[in-house]
């Protein structure tokens, strides 16, 4: 991919990124989108601060998401949905948790459980879980016309995305304990 693309975020994304992020993660976002692009040495480090980022655990999804990382950024669909297989994953573990989950289904898409917890998780989480199905994790699954991109998503996007789905991860996980 053109190293111009890889460095283009959507305003559709860069709107949601903003929203989540603070200042600081997103110039982090930027400073790791460049290494990416620029030499061998750079990349490797880029992709070794990732998956430090993103952790180990859960081992699925997050072995393939780590492994998926080492393509950055040409290869950016596998990413962006091993990190939107997370969020389901987060959520669908939520269904297991007795009482004020019990809405929630294993067998149930993210979008439809989303939907399902709209009473139960704040407003801010619900609205972010809501945007990002819709945003990233539906396209990174099933659209495939990717218009005038060489890819869906641009590597920086894909960036962009690992530090939304971390900050939701963590959210996630605080309920947990609830």
């Amino acid at each position: 991919m053109n190293n111009n693309l890889n460095i283009l975020i959507r305003p559709e994304i860069l709107e949601f990124t903003n929203s989540i992020l603070t200042k600081e993660e997103i110039d982090e976002i930027e400073d790791l989108s460049n290494c990416l692009n620029n030499g061998k040495e750079k990349h490797d480090c880029a992709v070794r601060i990732l998956k430090n980022k993103i952790g180990v655990q859960p081992k699925r999804p997050i072995f393939y998401l780590n492994f998926e990382i080492n393509y950055l950024p040409e290869e950016t669909r596998n990413v962006v949905r091993y990190a939107g297989d997370y969020i389901d994953q987060l959520i669908k573990h939520l269904a297991h948790q007795k009482g004020r989950f019990k809405f929630l289904s294993v067998y149930s898409s993210l979008g439809n459980n989303i939907k399902r917890a709209k009473n139960a998780f704040n407003s801010k989480l619900y609205n972010a879980l809501e945007k990002y199905n819709k945003l990233i994790y539906i396209p990174a699954k099933h659209d495939f016309d990717v218009k005038d991109r060489p890819h869906l998503f641009s590597g920086k996007e894909a960036v962009a995305i690992l530090f939304i789905t971390k900050k939701l991860a963590e959210e996630i996980i605080t309920l947990f304990g609830d």
